[in-house]
């Protein structure tokens, strides 16, 4: 993102419906902060955890997970699968986007087929790239074909970067960036970047009486502690935590709720493969080795979270991390693998990270520390957080702390991270054996089946250490009392706002 953006200034000014009388209580304004700022606002186009916290109020997909990581419907009130290799979608009728204008098969099979251009360097292409026909029998039906059956094709469209697009609008602006086109709980009514957006209920939403709350502001305010501090006097009803040491604060607040689940997200230290000495596996293995997990864990997120192989360890899916290799750390393993490698002393390194949450500076201080044991000195590269999503998009990096969006289903994070092909493959990683046991598991549709496929594929992840896994951090957020009805999921989503209320 470049610094003139950062600095521009918009505010937008949408001519919205009357809300109607007794849909909502009259004045009702929830105000949430945040510590980051959107990295633009198109849902097919966005990778950052903060876009999607807003897309989450905005837009709408075909189908979605509960707060039980359960598959329900969203924009599809149905769905059947006569055969392996086609799915079928009944819609909703009656679903207007925010211009007013009618949501029907015709905008889906733009929103999806946009989403699988190649052109349009969308990050859920690979989520849904068995599809190879979008067919629409009518206004309110949609029939994907696939080209051979995926397991994990009701958790790709359940991807914020699946959200069903006006095609008009985005005919009419060329990308979502600045605009918005949804069909969500909430309409964008005011934007000043860095600063605070202004969302209003949406009068038309399909879920008859939702949302329940008419106003919500989403302020963002970088420091974490300030955060806390905001709800602690009121100026914020609601903030999403995610500091170890502020969350341990916020709980000892008696007039606070601090709203806790296992998260699905994952934080991983990851190299560029093609970079030296990042090149070598071995080299890459023995950091797995030289990291203690836990002690990151217990130092960078105060024991708010769950160490995790490349799996995220709240899912069944997850081996037990007891079971995986170098998550006892070795050291002296760790320093003959660097000796065969070529580097018996160790070498100096650099860490791109962010002092945002995402950019994870806590983890890479710790990192830092524990590659000292083999010799590496590690320098951190830290930088402001639209810098640091540039070079990440760029490639542009030797190592780095990331924190990736995990899935209950272990297809859609794991194909598209690390397949050679894969949208998010950063890494710029390529195993074909690895690639094999992508592929195979994606195509099975039974759970027995895939269960011993994704056992190998874990081993075969940490031993080639395209990065290393880390940890899954718990999903927080702390609110006042009087907020009621929010429902937490372990993917960080917000979309359950639209069933909060607030009663003083």
């Amino acid at each position: 993102m470049s610094a003139r953006w950062w600095l521009w200034l918009v505010v937008v000014a949408l001519a919205l419906p009357a809300v109607p009388a007794g849909a909502a209580p009259a004045g009702t304004t929830l105000t949430i902060g945040v510590d980051q700022e959107v990295v633009g606002l198109d849902p097919n186009l966005v990778t950052a955890f903060s876009s999607f916290r807003r897309i989450d109020f905005l837009y709408n997909k075909l189908v979605r997970y509960n707060d039980r990581l359960e598959i329900e419907g969203d924009l599809a009130e149905s769905w059947e699968f006569p055969d392996p290799r086609t799915a079928i979608f009944r819609l909703r009728r009656g679903v207007r986007f925010h211009s007013g204008a009618e949501m029907t098969s015709e905008d889906v099979k733009f929103t999806l087929e946009r989403v699988l251009d190649p052109a349009t360097r969308s990050p859920g292409r690979s989520f849904i790239d068995v599809i190879t026909a979008v067919e629409t029998p009518d206004r309110y039906t949609v029939r994907l074909r696939l080209q051979f059956p995926l397991a994990s094709l009701l958790s790709g469209l359940a991807s914020a970067n699946l959200s069903i697009v006006e095609r008009a609008a985005v005919q009419r602006f060329g990308n979502l960036q600045r605009n918005v086109a949804g069909t969500g709980p909430y309409m964008l009514a005011e934007w000043v970047p860095d600063n605070f957006m202004r969302l209003l209920r949406n009068p038309n939403y399909f879920r008859r009486g939702l949302p329940r709350i008419e106003t919500v502001i989403i302020r963002v305010i970088p420091d974490q502690a300030s955060l806390l501090a905001g709800v602690r006097t009121r100026a914020l009803d609601m903030a999403t935590i995610n500091q170890g040491a502020v969350i341990v604060q916020a709980r000892r607040e008696p007039n606070l709720v601090v709203l806790q689940k296992p998260g699905i997200n994952l934080r991983i230290f990851s190299f560029n493969t093609t970079r030296r000495p990042y090149d070598d596996a071995r080299v890459r293995y023995a950091f797995a080795w030289a990291i203690d997990r836990q002690a990151i864990v217990n130092t960078a997120e105060f024991g708010f979270a769950a160490v995790s192989g490349p799996i995220p360890a709240s899912t069944p899916w997850a081996t037990p991390v007891n079971r995986l290799p170098s998550y006892a750390p070795d050291v002296a393993r760790a320093r003959r693998l660097l000796a065969e490698a070529g580097y018996p002393n160790g070498f100096a390194t650099r860490i791109v990270t962010s002092p945002t949450y995402e950019g994870g500076i806590a983890v890479a201080q710790v990192i830092q520390e524990q590659l000292r044991a083999i010799g590496v000195t590690a320098t951190l590269d830290t930088i402001e957080w639209g810098t640091y999503i540039n070079r990440w998009v760029a490639r542009d990096f030797d190592t780095m702390i990331e924190l990736r969006g995990g899935d209950p289903d272990p297809d859609r994070f794991l194909y598209r991270t690390f397949h050679s092909t894969g949208a998010v493959n950063n890494f710029l990683f390529k195993d074909a054996p690895i690639d094999r046991l992508l592929e195979r598991g994606r195509v099975n549709l039974e759970a027995a089946a895939r269960r011993p496929i994704y056992a190998e594929l874990e081993r075969a992840l940490i031993e080639a250490a395209p990065a290393i896994f880390l940890y899954t951090p718990m999903e927080t957020q702390v609110l006042q009392g009087y907020v009621r009805g929010f429902k937490i999921i372990g993917n960080g989503a917000l979309y359950f706002l639209e069933e909060a209320t607030i009663e003083r």
